[in-house]
């Protein structure tokens, strides 16, 4: 591809032993998998990087010519007989774009694989590389042979290249300035018959038995690694991610912790019945704003950062790296743990300074479930978007029909009963119905001072919430995360099918 899509926080050890783990055959001993990861660093430069981080525009890694041969070493570490590169030197000096083309060139004429590169501006030494060019004009080959057969092609057309010019500029230059007669003319005159199958003849590298050149092992083509394969590696690639990015690591413990102090101090002791000043509203209002900050927190980094990995998965998974469903497994297996400790931490802060009557314990698995479903929500829309800035607009649609549902700004009551099926879509709604229920049910204001008491018991009542029917909103709840997490996966399943 013509963009480096890496995993930011592995090494390029990481992403090639990690290519290799899921795309050779499960019957490849691991010995034999790493003992090739070692030979295609070192075939490819990358020793002294190995144990470098890739990094991107916010992690500090390895340059711009190392994550080109990393690209290339995922893919050739899984022994094929071809392999198609596009734009391998984009973005690369001349010296860089030279050292690349120069190890696929011995790859390709030691490894038993055939290379096929779309390329443009090559440097003089890259294009005298290539064994054989093919040129193109609107889609039809102009040429197909060698460098030196191009340059006398041409010198006999009365178009050789002048001195000390670029022999691929000059080329180039001519497909796309001369007219159609011309090049009509150029194309009965230059050798294009040569076709594919002549290629692969002429290099003589690929063989249709499955023979590896490099280590003269039998390789044939299997499934790739089993489901468990997939999602073990996955999530430990996910665990790195997670753990290597420092800042983003502090952040998404940090900032929920100190924003919901916050919110604490503000509504400090708001939860406490026998204070001269209680207000249930504000009561309310505060066991409010933590669920909604919640929902925020759990949706927004997921709603930005979906649609910049998406490339990501869509390579690996057109390439039958792994499946969707291990995938968002994965994902899962570490997000589930880390919205837990996010929700401990959350009303830890915030419990006890607001004064909270209801089970501890309670909020704390309602804010983790609501949080969830409002993650799969955010899933969802990461996946159909085509990028962070649509899913940056579409975050109003997403998160206005939570809050007013929530039971608030307007009493579940009054709104209008053709607009109520809206509610079953929305998690916070019965979220907050949980939340309502731990908070102002019957079990925890028993003891409260008869008003607040009947305070509460209103708060109930006008949010249609039934204490009996407690498990219905738990299973709405799970529900919402695993459609929302389905229709994720078959959404982005179908747009990698037409991803090359």
């Amino acid at each position: 591809m013509q963009q480096d899509l890496l995993t930011p926080t592995q090494t390029p050890r990481e992403a090639i032993l990690f290519s290799a783990m899921l795309r050779l055959p499960a019957e490849v001993p691991f010995a034999e998998k790493a003992e090739l990861v070692e030979k295609m660093l070192d075939d490819l430069g990358l020793m002294d990087c190995a144990d470098t981080l890739i990094g991107d525009e916010m992690i500090r890694g390895i340059s711009g010519g190392e994550k080109k041969r990393t690209s290339i070493g995922i893919e050739l570490v899984m022994r094929p007989k071809l392999i198609f590169l596009d734009e391998p030197t984009s973005g690369l000096d001349a010296f860089a774009a030279h050292v690349i083309m120069k190890k696929v060139a011995g790859l390709a004429h030691s490894g038993g694989c055939n290379v096929l590169t779309t390329i443009h501006q090559p440097s003089s030494e890259v294009f005298h590389s290539f064994d054989k060019i093919m040129l193109l004009r609107k889609g039809e080959a102009l040429f197909f042979g060698t460098p030196p057969q191009l340059s006398k092609g041409l010198a006999a057309c009365g178009l050789a290249c002048p001195g000390e010019f670029n022999l691929a500029d000059h080329a180039l230059f001519i497909v796309q300035s001369e007219a159609d007669e011309k090049i009509a003319q150029l194309r009965t005159s230059l050798p294009t018959a040569a076709s594919s199958t002549s290629l692969a003849a002429d290099e003589g590298l690929a063989n249709d038995s499955g023979h590896d050149v490099r280590t003269g092992m039998m390789v044939e083509q299997k499934a790739s690694a089993g489901f468990a394969v997939q999602a073990v590696q996955l999530a430990k690639r996910e665990l790195q991610g997670l753990w290597r990015n420092k800042p983003g690591f502090i952040a998404t413990f940090l900032v929920p912790t100190v924003l919901n102090l916050f919110f604490a101090l503000i509504f400090f002791q708001v939860g406490d019945t026998t204070l001269g000043t209680y207000e249930t509203m504000s009561h309310f209002g505060g066991m409010t704003q933590i669920a909604i900050g919640g929902m925020f927190g759990s949706a927004q980094p997921l709603l930005l950062r979906f649609p910049l990995d998406r490339g990501i998965f869509l390579r690996e998974y057109a390439t039958s790296t792994y499946g969707a469903v291990p995938y968002f497994l994965s994902k899962s297996l570490v997000e589930l743990p880390t919205l837990f400790v996010i929700s401990c931490l959350v009303y830890l802060v915030s419990y006890w300074l607001m004064a909270f009557n209801g089970s501890w314990l309670l909020f704390v698995l309602v804010y983790w479930i609501a949080g969830l479903a409002a993650a799969s929500t955010a899933l969802l829309v990461g996946c159909l978007v085509p990028n962070a800035e649509v899913a940056q607009q579409a975050a109003p649609a997403l998160f206005v029909p939570q809050l007013l549902f929530a039971g608030f700004f307007i009493r579940t009551s009054q709104i209008p009963k053709w607009l109520n099926w809206v509610q079953y879509l929305c998690g916070l709604k019965y979220g907050m119905n949980l939340f309502i229920l731990n908070e102002f049910g019957e079990d925890t204001t028993k003891e409260w001072p008869e008003d607040a008491r009947r305070q509460a018991k209103a708060i109930v009542d006008n949010n249609d919430i039934d204490p009996d029917r407690w498990w219905v909103y738990l299973l709405i709840l799970l529900v919402l995360i695993c459609a929302f997490r389905l229709l994720a996966i078959l959404a982005l399943a179908k747009r990698a099918e037409a991803f090359f």
